[in-house]
């Protein structure tokens, strides 16, 4: 049975909202959720590189050509 494809973007994006929301969980005195851009930016394309790693190493059909697929062409899937 084949699962839908999703978006490798969309996919680390809903991981980086839950990811941002434990740590919230865990400083709720916050009061607001300032980062650098630059920092940001790299979390975002380390978190993708991960999953797709993940998702290769994991997911057996993900080692088909039609596998998850990146937007960001700094990202392979495996590493």
């Amino acid at each position: 049975m084949t699962k839908p494809q999703i978006d490798l973007s969309t996919l680390t994006q809903e991981a980086e909202d839950a990811f941002w929301q434990v740590v919230v969980q865990h400083y709720p005195e916050a009061t607001s959720g300032d980062l650098s851009p630059w920092t940001s930016f790299q979390f975002s394309q380390v978190a993708e590189q991960a999953i797709a790693e993940w998702i290769y190493a994991n997911v057996p059909e993900s080692r088909d050509p039609s596998g998850p697929k990146s937007k960001n062409p700094m990202v392979s899937p495996n590493g």
